[in-house]
């Protein structure tokens, strides 16, 4: 994300220096600036932007033009942009002014975003209203930059995290409580290949449950109790498998976020 190119078109310098700043200092290095909306355009051709920044009240051309000349762009429309305004009132007084032309009914309370819908041919990614809090804009920079596949890939990080939490847990084997982690299942697959061998167990064999008491266990006992539990941890990748394609399966960022990776996980009876 840091690495994405970023071009503010804004005609206060000093608030260009200050986005810059903020963006610098989360780690953004590849930052331009603009001062008009004509500049602002003729940049966006030269660095072909990952992100822009783009203010509204402009001279030469205003930050609405811009925006709707870049969105009917076959070549620019992609760009992620996020408009900054502190003209509320301006927009308002002018949207007013043309409601009451067209129907003769005022604006109200209706906040500022909506007010610029009136003017724009497409939703902006983002939208923020100066002055800019630090916080507020790395927000919408984030949301604006992340990927869908970034997303996906963070989905898929958490339920591979969340499998081995569960195989870290405990299992129910005959009415008794056992540790279930790596090291217990290492010990348990050494044990059931060494029987498999022609091995076998010492008498009066027990294997320690979680609370500390040994649980009697014969040769064929073993062989369940493992079977049992390699069906255990394959059920949890095959879970885990059946989440990521849902995942995968899926269009919208909301849909992505919104999945829920905790249902469908083995309980831990054997």
């Amino acid at each position: 994300m840091t690495g994405t190119r970023v071009l503010i078109i804004d005609d206060e310098k000093e608030n260009v220096r200050y986005l810059s700043t903020i963006l610098e200092e989360n780690g953004f290095k590849d930052i331009h600036g603009a001062f008009d909306g004509e500049e602002g355009l003729t940049k966006v051709k030269a660095l072909n932007p990952g992100l822009i920044l783009l203010d509204l009240r402009m001279p030469k051309k205003n930050g609405i033009f811009v925006f709707n000349d870049l969105k009917k762009s076959t070549e620019y429309r992609d760009i992620p942009i996020i408009i900054l305004t502190g003209e509320g009132g301006f927009l308002k007084n002018l949207a007013e002014l043309r409601q009451f032309h067209e129907n003769g009914v005022g604006l109200g309370d209706t906040p500022t975003q909506e007010v610029l819908n009136l003017f724009i041919d497409v939703r902006p990614n983002a939208f923020l209203e100066k002055p800019i809090e630090p916080e507020a804009l790395m927000a919408a920079v984030q949301r604006v930059l992340i990927t869908m596949g970034e997303i996906k890939e963070k989905r898929l990080r958490e339920i591979n995290a969340l499998r081995e939490r569960k195989l870290e847990g405990e299992v129910v084997f005959k009415g008794a409580t056992f540790q279930c982690n790596a090291r217990s299942r290492n010990n348990l697959t050494a044990t059931a290949v060494m029987l498999a061998n022609g091995g076998s167990l010492p008498k009066n064999f027990a294997w320690r449950s979680s609370d500390n008491q040994n649980i009697p266990m014969t040769r064929e006992d073993l062989f369940a109790f493992h079977a049992a539990v390699t069906a255990w941890v394959y059920n949890h990748y095959k879970v885990s498998w059946e989440h990521k394609a849902a995942i995968d399966s899926l269009t919208t960022v909301e849909d992505v976020r919104n999945y829920d990776t905790y249902s469908g996980w083995p309980d831990n009876s054997l």
